[in-house]
């Protein structure tokens, strides 16, 4: 071994050097145990479903390493216990904060391309003046459009349904060209 990484090691903890061996091990065998089971022979026997209940496993284990909810979790939307954390925000709250600094500069950006009432232009062509009010029209639609779906999708979670009812009826909306489920029960 090189001398970083001995240091790197021993710079480990008990604890840390655990949680990293796990995530290496989960990640091979979420790659190696599929491969595995594709090779010849085919056939469908203990060693098969093993494979492949290893693999659900070791999926289930990196899905809630990296978001901190099981796949079971996830299927039924069952929140895990709240932590409180130091101030970190939840990237919902983070897309919300990077949308609404976008309109803050876009709005900037129209009031200093504003054309006085005199009528007479301020060193700004009329046509980027023109371009740059339509980027903050779209963005103030974009943001609009994002407040309004987190609504939704928060009123759905406090009614009881899980993300996978959430997407299921996103799916079911785009395949019927805009028709809601509620829609569809009162045609018949």
């Amino acid at each position: 071994m090189s001398q970083p990484q001995q240091q790197e090691r021993q710079q480990l903890t008990p604890a840390e050097f655990h949680q990293r061996t796990l995530r290496n091990t989960a990640i091979a065998t979420a790659v190696a145990c599929p491969l595995l089971v594709l090779l010849p022979p085919r056939k469908l026997d203990f060693f098969t479903a093993g494979l492949c209940i290893t693999t659900v496993f070791s999926t289930n284990y990196l899905v809630q390493d990296y978001t901190g909810r099981s796949i079971t979790q996830h299927i039924t939307g069952a929140r895990p216990p709240v932590v409180v954390s130091s101030g970190a925000q939840t990237p919902a709250d983070e897309a919300q904060t990077r949308v609404s600094d976008a309109v803050v500069r876009a709005e900037r950006q129209e009031a200093l391309l504003r054309v006085p009432a005199g009528g007479r232009e301020v060193g700004v062509n009329v046509n980027e003046a023109a371009g740059v009010a339509e980027q903050v029209e779209a963005s103030r639609q974009q943001a609009k459009w994002a407040l309004e779906r987190q609504r939704e999708e928060q009123e759905a979670l406090d009614e009881g349904k899980g993300f996978g009812d959430i997407i299921m009826d996103q799916v079911y909306e785009v395949w019927n060209w805009g028709k809601k489920r509620d829609d569809d029960d009162d045609e018949e």
